[in-house]
């Protein structure tokens, strides 16, 4: 029985939520790999309990794998996540960027809330555990770029990998899509995504961000 939602969506906690018009900064990053170009991260409450951290899924073998890239992962503080796996400097490899958001809204409310282009390659994908998920593809000025966006309950984990030519779209594709399965599965595992579950809880301090975590290899 699909979960009930509220008629007007509300944002609870704001991250990035890139999508291939927003992504120029990463063109940047994925030509040199800059210390200086790291992605937004989350608004900050008051108190600052542990934040939900999409890196805590991911390694940099499971980067090399999906992607062919030898990377640097920097998953930043438990009260400033900053998930990034950048390339070394004109080594041509791809950057991904990972980021989360809640919304108390489904994947299609939080789309029309962002607004896109008319003309935007968007594609709805399987994933398995989440509740739905979707990429954006967009190639343009010799640069690939895929966004992501995967659903567990009010949990909305993005993907940004940009990959400068020559570049293969059906793999970065593939890649982004594993990496969703990988962050939507770690949502399931830390109790996120049913009504009532522990991400749920009226207490930032009780949620599943303090939870152990299986980074996929």
């Amino acid at each position: 029985m699909p979960r009930a939602r509220t008629t007007r969506p509300r944002l609870r906690s704001r991250a990035a939520v890139a999508v291939p018009l927003l992504l120029v900064g990463l063109a940047g990053l994925a030509a040199c790999g800059g210390e200086d170009d790291a992605a937004p991260t989350p608004d900050l409450p008051t108190e600052t309990p542990a934040l939900w951290n999409p890196c805590d899924a991911l390694t940099e073998a499971f980067v090399k794998k999906q992607f062919g890239a030898e990377t640097t992962k920097k998953d930043g503080t438990p009260t400033e996540p900053d998930c990034r796996f950048a390339p070394e400097a004109d080594s041509g490899d791809p950057v991904l960027t990972a980021n989360y958001q809640l919304f108390d809204g489904s994947l299609d409310q939080l789309w029309e809330a962002m607004g896109q282009l008319a003309s935007a390659d968007v594609r709805d994908a399987e994933v398995e555990g989440a509740d739905a998920a979707r990429l954006v593809v967009d190639a343009r000025k010799g640069q690939l770029y895929v966004t992501g966006f995967v659903e567990n309950g009010t949990l909305f984990q993005v993907v940004n990998v940009a990959d400068p030519a020559p570049y293969d779209e059906d793999a970065v594709v593939a890649g982004v899509e594993a990496t969703l399965a990988t962050l939507a599965q770690h949502a399931v595992d830390s109790g996120v995504g049913p009504v009532g579950s522990a991400w749920e809880s009226e207490s930032p301090a009780e949620s599943p961000a303090g939870s152990p975590s299986g980074a996929a290899e």
